[in-house]
């Protein structure tokens, strides 16, 4: 269940996967299991194996339907990112609950904000079209970036309140690397109109193992910060966090992929982009959404303290 919750927080941008592991109260023992691997092997592949099986499974699906949600109502799709990140904001403010705020703390989370926001004022006005590169002939040097890329990727699993996913939306390859996966996985086995071939099938694994090198790269050596930061400023790393939160709420509304849609919105043609409904009823039907993702996910926030209170209750009867 956490795999699958954390799998579904890593592949929504604005969620963060690693927020999602705190909410379950799972996220130090993954840290602990990637930072002790090789001396508490087994223990590690215990804790390890259920997430990452969820994890992918999660992701696979959320690929799929983001897909067609990017092409045809990207706004309500942007709703739906926010609901969730807003409800599970409580999740992360629980882990600073009681501490004096200080103006360091002020600071930090002001710093964490603008951080965030200047990486979604960048992807709008750098004029970057990721996607391109993803044509045919793919470049060989692209299998190199996506490594670091990963790595970007991999702090959706390891920082919380960052999304890795997010950080691939700002910087424009979330969309490129979803739809090409789901076309050339249809092409793979010939789905729909799709005809079977195998053409892509080197770009497709190529693409995937770079992306995943880098995430196994970004996951080890950020799990060791993170370990260290927890350790001596757990305070302030979280203070942190919840600036980050604050700006991705910002940023999924002011980003690369959503500003071209704000475009189609104006009346311009993006390739890309097919809109089925007219903007005042996606606007409603968004706002809706976000209001019930927000709803269930701070359900899922109060459901988890519920279990915390009761962890600790059973330990003080032990």
């Amino acid at each position: 269940m956490a795999g699958l919750a954390i799998g579904t927080g890593a592949a929504i941008p604005g969620v963060s996967g690693a927020a999602i592991a705190v909410i379950f109260r799972v996220y130090e023992d993954i840290i602990g299991a990637v930072n002790s691997f090789r001396k508490r092997f087994g223990w590690a592949i215990t804790v390890l194996i259920p997430i990452l099986l969820g994890v992918l499974i999660a992701v696979a699906i959320c690929i799929v339907l983001f897909h067609i949600a990017f092409e045809h109502f990207m706004f309500v799709l942007m709703c739906l990112f926010a609901g969730f990140l807003i409800g599970s904001f409580p999740g992360i403010t629980d882990e600073v609950k009681g501490e004096k705020i200080d103006k360091t703390c002020i600071i930090l989370i002001i710093v964490g904000a603008l951080f965030v926001i200047g990486l979604g004022i960048a992807s709008v006005f750098s004029g970057l079209d990721v996607g391109e590169l993803f044509l045919d002939p793919i470049p060989w040097w692209l299998y190199l970036v996506l490594i670091p890329v990963g790595a970007l990727a991999a702090v959706a699993l390891t920082v919380p309140g960052l999304s890795g996913s997010l950080i691939l939306l700002i910087i424009g390859f979330y969309r490129p690397l979803v739809d090409s996966a789901v076309l050339w996985a249809k092409e793979l086995f010939g789905v729909g109109d799709v005809p079977q071939s195998f053409a892509h099938l080197g770009p497709l694994f190529g693409v995937i193992g770079c992306f995943a090198i880098g995430c196994l790269i970004g996951v080890v050596l950020v799990s060791k910060v993170m370990t260290l930061l927890l350790k001596k400023w757990r305070k302030q790393t979280f203070y942190t966090i919840i600036g980050f939160i604050g700006g991705s709420v910002f940023v999924l509304f002011f980003n690369h992929e959503i500003y071209n849609y704000y475009r189609v919105w104006a009346g311009q043609v993006v390739l890309g982009i097919d809109q089925i409904m007219p903007m005042w009823l996606e606007m409603i039907v968004g706002f809706l959404v976000l209001a019930i993702c927000a709803f269930l996910s701070y359900l899922l926030v109060r459901y988890q303290r519920k279990e915390s209170q009761l962890e600790v209750k059973e330990e003080a009867m032990e």
